[in-house]
C-alpha cells in the first residue's frame, strides 16, 4: 500500500514537474496596427518605448503579413490554422462554426487546453470578445476560451464627435465609418479605458499562482477607428511638425479597376481639402503610442512575476492600414500597407536577438507555437511553421505569404515580389527591393514574363 502512495507521488510529482517545464504563451494582439512601430521603421515620429523595449531581445519579423486585411477572416484564419478561401470567412459577419466542415474545428487556444493548458482571454481576440451581456456578441468564439474577460473595447467617446469638416456623402463613404472615421483626444485616464482595463486584467492572471501552464490572450483594440485616446498622447505629438507618408501624385494610373474602386480616392481628396491629413496622422500615432502603454503595462508586470522566465511572449497585430498611401484610408486591399503588420516572438529560453526578413505569414503562428511549446504537431493546418527562424532568423524559408480580399483576389509576397491578382483577371507585379512603396506596376514588362509565370503556378497550388 505504502509503495502504491510513493508511486502515485512520484507519478503526480513528475506531472507537476512537467508542467512547470511546459513554456507558457502570452499573446497580445493589437488591432489595426501597421508597421509604424519604432522597431518596424514604419514611421520616423512613433512613439512605442515598450513594443521597442519587448523588439530588442526578440526576433523581429519585418516581413509578416495577414492572410485577409480584414479583422475577422485575418483572426479567424489565425486562430483556426485555415485560409479564408479554405472556410468561406471573407468578411466580418461569417462565423467559421456556422460553415460546413468547420463546426467542430480546433482553435489555436482549444488545441493548447487539450494539450493540458489554462486558456484565458481578456480583450478583442477573435473578431469580437465576448461582451458584457448574458449572451456572447456575435464574431465571438467563447469555447474557445476556459476562461474570457468580459469587458467592451477602446476609450471612452467624446461628448460630441470632432468630424474634422468631412462631407462623408460627398467622401463616398457609408455605413458604419461614417460614425467609426474619426480622431481627437478625449480627457480620460488610463485606466478608465476598456483597452487599460483589457492589460490590467492581464497583470492580474500574470499575479497569480496557477497549476498548468497557460496560453494566456491579450487584446488591444486601438489604433482601430475610431481614434480617440487620452489626452496626453496627443500632446506628444506637435501637429505642424508630423510627417506625412510618402506617396506618388497619380499612385493608381497603372493600378486596375477593382484596386482603383478599393482605393477610395475620393476619402483621400476629401481629406486633403479640409486640410486633415496631419491631423489624422497625429491622431494614429496617437493612438499607437496608447496602445503601446497598454502593451507596457501587460510586459512590465511580466517582468515583475513568476513567470517571465518561463513565457513565450508572441506580440502582433491582426493587419496593417493605410493613411493616405495609394490614396486609402482603411485596410482592405492587398498591397503592403494593408497587408503587412509587426510580429514579434520572444521565447526566454532563446538568449538571442535578431530580425528576421523571410516572409512569414500570422497563418503560420498556430503551428509555430505548437513546436514552441513541443506539443503534438497538427498536420491539417494551412500554415507552416517557422520555429526555427525564431532561434536563426536568417534561416532558410521558401514560402511566399498569401493574402486574400474576398473570392478570387489574392496576393503572395516573397523577399524579391510582391504579386496581386484580381477577379478580373488584371495583375500587379512590384519589385519590394528596388521599389518598396509599391509605386511601379511592372507586370506589363515582358522582362518580367517568367517572374510571373512562377506566381501564378505557385498561387494555383497554394489556393486548389
Amino acid at each position: 500500500m505504502i509503495k502504491r502512495i510513493i508511486t502515485a507521488l512520484v507519478l503526480l510529482n513528475g506531472i507537476f514537474m512537467y508542467a512547470q517545464q511546459q513554456p507558457n504563451v502570452l499573446l497580445i494582439m493589437v488591432d489595426d496596427m501597421n508597421d509604424w512601430v519604432g522597431a518596424f521603421g514604419g514611421h520616423p515620429q512613433a512613439i512605442t518605448p515598450n513594443m521597442d523595449k519587448l523588439a530588442k531581445k526578440s526576433t523581429v519579423f519585418k516581413n509578416a503579413y495577414c492572410s485577409a486585411a480584414l479583422c475577422n477572416p485575418s483572426r479567424t484564419s489565425m486562430l483556426t490554422g485555415y485560409q479564408p478561401f479554405r472556410t468561406g470567412v471573407y468578411g466580418n459577419k461569417e462565423v467559421f462554426r456556422e460553415m460546413e466542415g468547420f463546426e467542430n474545428t480546433v482553435t489555436l487556444p482549444q488545441y493548447f487546453a487539450q494539450n493540458g493548458y489554462k486558456t484565458v482571454a481578456s480583450g478583442k481576440i477573435f473578431h469580437s470578445p465576448r461582451g458584457t451581456a448574458k449572451e456572447p456578441k456575435e464574431g465571438s468564439d467563447p469555447g474557445s476560451f476556459q476562461i474570457e474577460n468580459k469587458v467592451g473595447l477602446g476609450t471612452p467617446y467624446p461628448e460630441k464627435r470632432f468630424t474634422h469638416g468631412i462631407d462623408f456623402k460627398r467622401a463616398g463613404v457609408k455605413g458604419s465609418k461614417t460614425r467609426s472615421f474619426d480622431w481627437g483626444a478625449v480627457n480620460v485616464a488610463d485606466e478608465k479605458t476598456n483597452d487599460w482595463k483589457t492589460a490590467d486584467y492581464t497583470v492580474k492572471f500574470l499575479e497569480k499562482e496557477h497549476d498548468k501552464p497557460f496560453f494566456l490572450a491579450c487584446g488591444i483594440f486601438r489604433p482601430h477607428l475610431p481614434l480617440y485616446a487620452p489626452k496626453k498622447y496627443f500632446d506628444l505629438f506637435n501637429e505642424e511638425e508630423i510627417q506625412l507618408p510618402k506617396v506618388l501624385e497619380n499612385d493608381l494610373k497603372d493600378v486596375g479597376r477593382v484596386g482603383k474602386n478599393w482605393a477610395g480616392e475620393r476619402l483621400h481628396a476629401e481629406i486633403l481639402r479640409n486640410n486633415k491629413w496631419k491631423s489624422a496622422v497625429k491622431g494614429y500615432l496617437a493612438s499607437l503610442a496608447f496602445a503601446d502603454a497598454c502593451v507596457g503595462h501587460v510586459l512590465d508586470n511580466l517582468e515583475k512575476s513568476n513567470y517571465k522566465e518561463n513565457t513565450i511572449v508572441v506580440l502582433m497585430g491582426d493587419h496593417g492600414w493605410h493613411l493616405g498611401e495609394k490614396e486609402h484610408w482603411s485596410k482592405q486591399t492587398l498591397w503592403e500597407e494593408s497587408a503587412k503588420t509587426p510580429l514579434i516572438i520572444f521565447d526566454p529560453r532563446n538568449g538571442k536577438s535578431g530580425v528576421s526578413l523571410r516572409t512569414v505569414s500570422l497563418i503560420d503562428v498556430y503551428p509555430t507555437l505548437i513546436d514552441l511549446c513541443d506539443l503534438p504537431k497538427k498536420k491539417d493546418l494551412d500554415g507552416n511553421s517557422f520555429e526555427h527562424l525564431v532561434e536563426n532568423p536568417k534561416g532558410k524559408w521558401n514560402h511566399s505569404a498569401l493574402t486574400t480580399k474576398g473570392l478570387g483576389n489574392h496576393t503572395l509576397r516573397d523577399e524579391n515580389y510582391r504579386y496581386i491578382v484580381y477577379t478580373d483577371g488584371f495583375e500587379e507585379l512590384y519589385n519590394e527591393k528596388k521599389d518598396p512603396m509599391e509605386w511601379n506596376n511592372i507586370a506589363k514588362d515582358p522582362k518580367n514574363k517568367e517572374i510571373l509565370k512562377k506566381f501564378r503556378k505557385e498561387l494555383k497550388e497554394l489556393v486548389k
